[in-house]
């Protein structure tokens, strides 16, 4: 989608672990920004999918940045990589890609706020970095999160450890691939793709299965990072130090069967608020785990420009 009012980009940056990866860039091309607004994606996925509502927030005076996952679209660079990530520190150098970002553009734009806005995996990659990171963020949107039983995670754990070592950490377990998605898409039919639990808008499941770059198998290694992330996430949760004062908006479909329904969302707000957080939102929307690629999706912008708009005035 290509908007006369906003000027696009695309570069490669390097994180601390010296791994490059992929961003693309949406800047306003008439105004000065309001704001900056990085965007995490979720997993076997790419920025590209983030450009119409990037485009969105760029026509209302934000810039935003969306970096490619490890393993994943144009850091990725090939099909043949996709869904692979380093074995040993997989989390860690995803961790270090959204801080080199952050730094990037704190050093492009030093005085404009930033806001921080994840995506399923990508929300609990935002959540572990604002509890581990002393940086300063104008507010937090975890979109499509969940919550895993630590009871359940360490199994599971145990398990891909196993398999990486039986099978090798890249290699992507067609069964357990299959496993993974059917446990989503199983509560949906009909059910023409694995995909179905992605979004009720036919066209918007169709371009995700059709695009090779998205719903690809994930090796062994790749859910085992994710794992082990998830168990850092809610130890670093468990222990967060960051201000109290940050604006959270925690936004999930009601018919999402990653966030078990819009529970897990409803856990997490409970989670924060105990943590005494003062500026908490939570908001159940119709759709299920892609709110912005849903039927609904103009009235999902536009409660995110709404929300990010009077964050602002929060001191």
């Amino acid at each position: 989608m290509k908007s006369q009012s906003v000027s696009t980009k695309s570069f490669f940056l390097s994180s601390p672990s010296d791994h490059r990866f992929h961003v693309n860039g949406y800047v306003p091309a008439d105004a000065k920004a309001k704001g900056m607004v990085l965007i995490i994606p979720g997993m076997a996925e790419h920025a590209g999918r983030y450009e119409e509502f990037a485009t969105f927030l760029a026509e209302n005076a934000y810039s935003v940045y969306i970096g490619d996952h490890p393993g994943q679209g144009k850091t990725a660079q090939d099909l043949k990589n996709t869904g692979i990530i380093s074995r040993q520190r997989g989390w860690q150098s995803m961790l270090e890609n959204v801080r080199a970002l952050y730094t990037y553009i704190r050093k492009e734009h030093p005085e404009a706020p930033v806001f921080l806005f994840g995506h399923s995996m990508g929300s609990v990659l935002a959540r572990h970095f604002t509890a581990v990171y002393p940086v300063y963020i104008k507010g937090l949107i975890l979109s499509g999160t969940f919550v895993m039983n630590r009871a359940l995670l360490l199994p599971l754990l145990n398990l891909l450890r196993l398999k990486s070592i039986m099978e090798g950490a890249e290699n992507k377990s067609a069964w357990f691939n299959k496993l993974f998605y059917w446990n989503f898409n199983r509560h949906f039919k009909p059910r023409p793709t694995m995909y179905e639990w992605i979004s009720s808008d036919r066209q918007e499941v169709n371009t995700y299965a059709k695009d090779p770059y998205c719903g690809f198998y994930l090796s062994n290694g790749f859910f085992k990072e994710i794992i082990k992330g998830v168990l850092a996430t809610a130890r670093a949760e468990s222990l967060i130090t960051y201000r109290k004062t940050l604006p959270v908006l925690i936004m999930s479909g009601k018919e999402d069967p990653v966030g078990r329904f819009g529970k897990d969302a409803v856990k997490l707000h409970k989670n924060y608020f105990q943590q005494n957080f003062q500026h908490l939102s939570l908001k159940i929307f119709s759709g299920r785990h892609e709110l912005l690629h849903e039927k609904n999706k103009e009235e999902v912008y536009d409660y995110l420009l709404d929300w990010i708009n009077h964050s602002l005035t929060i001191k």
